[in-house]
This record gives structure tokens, sequence and C-alpha cells, in this order.
């Protein structure tokens, strides 16, 4: 039987369990994860988190799904997104899923794999990433996480609305990576050939020569509510592949 890891990102489940976005993601845990030796969740799992209270109540059938998973035996694993990045020992303990900081290397069946949420490497967006290192900030999140629920829950909604707005009205090429932030992360991680991201929502396999080497960057795709689809990516010893999953056909 043929070992493999999967990989994942921007699923943005909603706080509705009953939208197809959610089901499509508990029809792929149930039939095509458990397949896989491990799955890495690479960031914006959920549409927003603003804390495990609240996060563990609204989406508590995908997470009791995760962690029947965890006890099958699949190793799950996630780095956070620029959506959903507050949450704490209660989410990991609940889920069954260990959290992995980015970037992440490792080796994978022979491959030398980079993984990242990718919003890092979108530094023409210079509005975006002053806000990001503002809402990350340590003091920002410990003062946040300590509002009342109802105040926590209309902030992110309003930041829901406020990101919709904004990528509207942005130059395409603007929220893409910038080829010369991979170029340089690559260069800091020199014995990685392959990049694994998601975050742009433009799936595709790219191919790069970086001082004589080839390095290949994988983008995930986002997770379609109509006729619920993704673009995903498996590695195994027989090589990388980027590949299409439908609710529908699983």
């Amino acid at each position: 039987m043929e070992k493999f890891t999967l990989f994942i990102a921007d699923v943005h489940l909603q706080p509705e369990a009953s939208h197809p976005l959610n089901q499509a993601f508990l029809t792929f845990l149930k039939t095509e994860a458990p397949k896989a030796e491990a799955l890495y969740i690479l960031g914006d799992l959920f549409e927003m988190w603003v804390g495990d209270d609240v996060g563990l109540m609204q989406y508590a059938e995908i997470i009791g799904a995760l962690k029947h998973l965890s006890k099958q035996g699949v190793k799950l694993y996630l780095q956070f997104g620029n959506r959903d990045f507050l949450m704490r020992r209660r989410f990991w303990e609940a889920s069954g899923i260990q959290h992995l900081k980015e970037p992440h290397a490792l080796t994978l069946y022979g491959h030398d794999l980079l993984l990242m949420h990718g919003d890092a490497l979108c530094t023409d967006d210079k509005d975006y990433q002053k806000m990001r290192r503002i809402l990350r900030h340590p003091l920002v999140i410990w003062l946040f996480l300590r509002l009342p629920q109802h105040k926590r829950l209309q902030i992110g909604q309003n930041m829901r609305e406020k990101s919709k707005r904004f990528s509207a009205n942005k130059a395409e090429n603007i929220m893409d990576v910038n080829e010369a932030a991979v170029v340089a992360l690559f260069a800091q991680y020199p014995q990685a050939k392959h990049l694994i991201h998601g975050h742009t929502h433009r799936p595709a396999h790219h191919r790069l020569e970086i001082n004589g080497q080839s390095k290949h960057r994988w983008v995930l795709g986002d997770w379609q509510a109509e006729a619920p689809h993704s673009r995903i990516v498996k590695v195994s010893a027989d090589g990388i592949a980027l590949l299409p999953f439908s609710a529908s056909a699983g």
C-alpha cells in the first residue's frame, strides 16, 4: 500500500455548521484524509477564530472529526493563517493537532520541503504586512483574548468585512507572493527543494532556477463553496503532485 502525506490550506470553515464548506471538509476527513500518514494544514483552516472558548463551540463537529482522525493514527499538523492565529492549548488538545511554526523545514519520502501559509511572502502589500505585525504582537493578542466573547465576535466580523472590501480594491499582483521574497527564503533554507504554501488562492506548480539549482513552489488552492472543491498536494516516494479534491467525488 502506498504511503503518502497530504497538504491543504485555506479551507475557511464557517461558523455555520451546515455550510457547504464545512460539509465538504467533513467529507474529506472521512474519505481521503484517513488514507494518508499525515495531514498538514497550512493556514486559514477557519474563516475566523476569536478564541478557544468560542471556536470550540462554533466548530465542535469539525474538531471532533479531527480528533477522531488523529486517533485513527493520522498525524495532524497546522500552521497559523492570516485569519486564524489565535488557537491555543485547548484547541490543540481537543483536535489532536500539533502546531508548527513557519517556515517549517522537513524531509518526507526523500523530498526536502519548506512549509508556510504564504502571507509573509506577499511583501508588495505594505499595508497588509504592517497590519500583520500589529495583530500578531503578543500584547495585542493578550488584550484581545481578554475581551468579552460578544466583543471579540463583533471585532472579528468587522475585520472579515473590511478584508473583503480591501481585497476587492487591490491590484492582483500586490496580493501575490513577491519573487524576491521567495528567492530570499530559499537562500535561508538552501537544502529545501520544494516550497508548499497557500494564502493566495492561486493553485499552481511553479518551477524556479535559483543560483543554478532547480526549485519548486507549490501553491495550494482555497476551498470553493459552490460544488465544494479544492486543489491539494500529495507527497509520496513517487513524487509531488497538485491534485483536485471534490466533495461530491469523495
